[in-house]
């Protein structure tokens, strides 16, 4: 066995900025993969998440994703709300080839194949390799993705004709438009879209949450029926996504787990990039100076905050079209900084109870003993399993 400082088993964002930012440490790396082709999913953060984490990767902020402003809302209840933050989605080819050189510049090393399992070795970790090989390092790094959960985020996305101003605002994001796929018999589900770098639209019907998670053949229905109000034209290749939102996180066994399999996946809005770029500097940083990723881990995703975000996750997969509407509008009736705090898996314990106190403080009433009651719920299921958070 070759012996390397790193092993990182995974080269999705979250295994190859960890690569590269071990590499540009001058740690002897080694990236195991089926390949290091380009991501395929479109993957997006806030504006400011983008710009903290392009530095310690090395990474062109401005040519490592398009931005949008405004960053738009719609509610039944709410209207129409404008969102100061920058939104952005990462141009994936920018990105990992820009990864991709910083890692092979420092000498890191591309193995193609594929890790089937971990081991301990005397004070070593070990990569075990389909067909038999074994890559031994002081720390194997495993971003493999996650479990498959029982609740999950589903959305089918199609590349429109654009641009396509009555529903996407001209170079903003629409974030979240729970007006225009509304159906009080159907599932819960919110119209996406972004401009592409090309002129064309990207539409997805999105299911936030839910388990068992929405058909697929639902969504598309849902959207193309959209489509056809609108008189809009194919443009290019659909998008199918689904992330489960209550994968158990590896806590246990040699490796220290990444990405999905670390439980960055924020359990009840699906966004994990922006955590997992952030965090492949940390580690790099911990382990070039000797000590353990696995406590970088533990503070990037504090034990109570996954509590709680799990919590949220379990007050939204009952509620209905209406109940979801009203949530939301009260959701961005809060300062920008208590819901940004919200959606980051890394915030204090602290910032995430006193936004979810605000939500309930916001919605009518009869919405907030639904609120109560189906919170009641959710504690009883998770101290049925045994009170870990997911």
């Amino acid at each position: 066995m070759t012996p390397y400082d790193v092993v990182v088993a995974g080269a999705g964002p979250a295994g190859l900025s960890a690569a590269a930012a071990c590499a540009a440490a001058g740690l002897r790396t080694a990236l195991v993969a089926p390949s290091v082709r380009p991501w395929a999913p479109t993957y997006c953060l806030w504006a400011d998440q983008l710009d903290a984490a392009a530095g310690p990767l090395g990474l062109d902020a401005d040519a490592a994703a398009a931005r949008y402003a405004p960053t738009v809302v719609r509610t039944a209840a709410g209207g129409e709300r404008r969102l100061e933050r920058g939104y952005a989605r990462l141009r994936n080819d920018v990105v990992h080839a820009a990864l991709l050189d910083r890692f092979r510049a420092h000498g890191g090393e591309v193995r193609t194949g594929r890790v089937t399992g971990l081991l301990g070795d005397g004070g070593r970790e070990v990569a075990v390799l389909a067909g038999g090989g074994r890559l031994a390092a002081r720390a194997v790094l495993d971003a493999r993705g996650g479990g498959p959960g029982t609740a999950q985020q589903r959305a089918w996305g199609e590349v429109v004709a654009g641009p396509v101003p009555d529903l996407v605002p001209p170079g903003g994001a629409l974030l979240m438009d729970w007006t225009a796929l509304a159906d009080p018999a159907a599932v819960p589900a919110f119209l996406y879209g972004l401009p592409l770098d090309d002129g064309t639209v990207l539409l997805e019907a999105t299911s936030l949450a839910a388990r068992p998670p929405v058909p697929l053949a639902d969504l598309r229905a849902r959207l193309t029926a959209l489509l056809d109000a609108y008189g809009l034209r194919l443009a290019g290749e659909p998008e199918r996504v689904a992330i489960p939102l209550d994968a158990p996180r590896r806590a246990t066994g040699p490796g220290t787990a990444l990405g999905a399999a670390a439980g960055l996946v924020h359990p009840a809005t699906g966004y994990s990039v922006a955590s997992s770029l952030r965090l492949g500097p940390r580690v790099a940083a911990a382990l070039a100076a000797g000590g353990d990723p696995r406590a970088v881990l533990r503070a990037a995703r504090p034990r109570t905050t996954a509590g709680l975000l799990g919590l949220g996750l379990e007050v939204l997969l009952p509620l209905d079209t209406a109940g979801t509407d009203a949530f939301f509008a009260a959701f961005f009736t809060l300062p920008e900084r208590a819901w940004a705090g919200y959606l980051d898996v890394g915030s204090p314990p602290s910032a995430v109870a006193a936004a979810m106190a605000r939500v309930f403080t916001a919605l009518p009433g009869a919405q907030r003993a639904r609120l109560l009651r189906t919170v009641a719920r959710g504690a009883a299921r998770r101290a049925g399993r045994g009170g870990r958070p997911a």
